[in-house]
């Protein structure tokens, strides 16, 4: 009797045992398609209400607790990549996509456009730019402005970055350098890649 019963307080821990490790697997794998999920859902959401705000001219929250807006579009002629830019620099912006920084975030002022974004994700595309590559910038009434890339620097952070001398200039910075191995994507580099253009006539 006694056996029985050990035997049976045996499998119940066994099946105990099994059935927690079950749990932890499907909990790891809702955790690891968590952040791919985010990042699809984000990005369907930032280009429907970029979509809705040229078809409407209203200032659209890509969801209702979002404290910013998308206000422009990049386009990389050569590597034929495009890019949603919100309203704001801040790290909570910067996490779902590139920013315009303020008080240069008005793509249809006469000044220059800034534009920052994360090295590992949206602005990641910035490690093929090159001198004499095409960018265009569309606003939110569809209109194109069309630059050519000008300089490519490499800049100390604690260092004034910009001069921001050209009203008809578009610039672009992230963090440099692109491949850190050893190093935490999500860490603070104290380099950065600004990419400076400069406005042209032709449109393409």
């Amino acid at each position: 009797m006694q056996k029985r019963m050990h035997r049976q307080m045996c499998n119940h821990f066994r099946l105990s045992l099994l059935l927690v490790a079950f749990v932890g697997a499907i909990s790891l794998c809702l955790h690891a398609s968590w952040q791919p999920t985010k990042a699809w859902l984000s990005h369907w959401l930032i280009q429907y209400s970029w979509q809705h705000y040229m078809a409407t001219g209203k200032e659209t929250k890509p969801w209702p607790w979002a404290d910013t807006h998308a206000l422009a579009e990049l386009n990389f002629v050569q590597t034929n990549k495009q890019v949603v830019v919100l309203a704001g620099g801040d790290p909570t912006t910067l996490a779902f996509s590139a920013g315009a920084v303020a008080p240069f975030n008005q793509p249809e002022a006469v000044q220059p456009f800034v534009v920052a974004g994360h090295r590992d994700s949206h602005f990641s595309l910035l490690r093929d730019v090159q001198v004499d590559d095409v960018i265009t910038v569309k606003d939110r009434l569809g209109e194109l402005r069309t630059y050519h890339v000008t300089s490519l620097s490499i800049v100390d952070a604690s260092e004034q970055l910009l001069s921001l001398e050209n009203e008809q200039s578009l610039v672009l910075i992230t963090c440099y350098p692109f491949n850190q191995f050893a190093i935490n994507s999500n860490s603070n580099s104290n380099q950065r890649l600004i990419v400076e253009a400069m406005r042209i006539d032709d449109q393409i």
